[in-house]
């Protein structure tokens, strides 16, 4: 499968998008995590089924997709109804939905909102978004407004750092949460950076994706929307996130669990392992999509 290049209108500019196989086949979405781009799947579609067409989305603010217009937090929803105008320029009516981390709490999002588009769901280590109390609701709303306008303070003082390539590499090598090999930086930086005058590159991301983009839904809000879930789910839980182990998160997964249609499996590795080491994941997401296929 050669991947293809395509953009897609959207009123404030584009959404990029890296295409595998043929138009005709089976369609599959895939929605990459925060602050990566949709070459985060470069080493796992190779590996996954052929007769599938994978569209790998640049979500706004990311890779070779235009930024959201200024001025405002950017949340889980504006995602979701983002994806909704690429999946109607498409005109696609059902699909297969894969989602890593933020991704996948794109896809719950909107597989809850738009049932009758999604067939089928995969989530890779997807810990969000976390359920917010309704007592620290003031709490977490000043955070985001301030954290918001601390980075638009930032940006109109100085330009945004200049890396060589190499050293965009060492950067989300070394500053990176979830650890990534040298060759899956190399995969991601490909389509993170945009040329500057004197030769040296800068990240091309929205700073306002250091601004949490939790929805800040309750507890009972949350349940209501995975309740809302009524595709098959894949969730795949990677063992060496330690951000899976907090409360939030556990909560979270506790109602992820309650929903009949969701399958929840452990796979060794990090929070990045479908780019790492993808074929951890190959042959349980395979055997997932085949098993789902004649549902579209």
């Amino acid at each position: 499968m050669n991947p293809q290049e395509i953009s897609i209108p959207v009123p404030w500019g584009h959404i990029a998008a890296k295409t595998w196989g043929h138009c005709s086949d089976a369609r599959v979405l895939c929605l990459h995590g925060i602050q990566d781009n949709s070459g985060t799947f470069d080493t796992l579609i190779p590996l996954l089924c052929r007769g599938f067409y994978y569209v790998c989305v640049d979500t706004p603010g990311h890779g070779r997709s235009s930024h959201f217009p200024p001025g405002f937090r950017i949340t889980l929803e504006c995602y979701a109804l983002a994806f909704k105008r690429v999946v109607d320029y498409l005109k696609w009516d059902r699909f297969k939905c894969i989602g890593h981390s933020m991704g996948g709490a794109i896809a719950s999002l909107f597989t809850s909102l738009y049932p009758e588009h999604v067939a089928s769901l995969v989530m890779i280590d997807c810990a969000g978004p976390e359920p917010v109390h309704a007592q620290d609701t003031v709490k977490w709303l000043r955070i985001m407004c301030d954290g918001l306008l601390t980075i638009e303070r930032k940006a109109k003082s100085g330009s945004p750092p200049s890396y060589t390539r190499e050293q965009a590499v060492d950067a989300l090598m070394t500053k990176r949460p979830s650890k990534l090999t040298r060759n899956s930086a190399n995969v991601l930086v490909e389509r993170s950076l945009v040329d500057r005058p004197d030769g040296r590159h800068a990240f091309s991301m929205d700073q306002r994706l250091k601004v949490s983009y939790n929805p800040m839904f309750t507890p009972i809000q949350y349940m209501a929307v995975v309740n809302s879930i009524r595709c098959p789910v894949l969730h795949l839980r990677a063992t060496e996130n330690p951000l899976q182990k907090t409360p939030e998160n556990k909560l979270a997964r506790k109602m992820y669990k309650s929903n009949p249609n969701v399958r929840l499996v452990k796979v060794n590795g990090n929070h990045d392992v479908h780019l790492n080491h993808p074929e951890r994941i190959a042959d349980l997401i395979n055997t997932f999509l085949l098993t789902e296929r004649n549902k579209i």
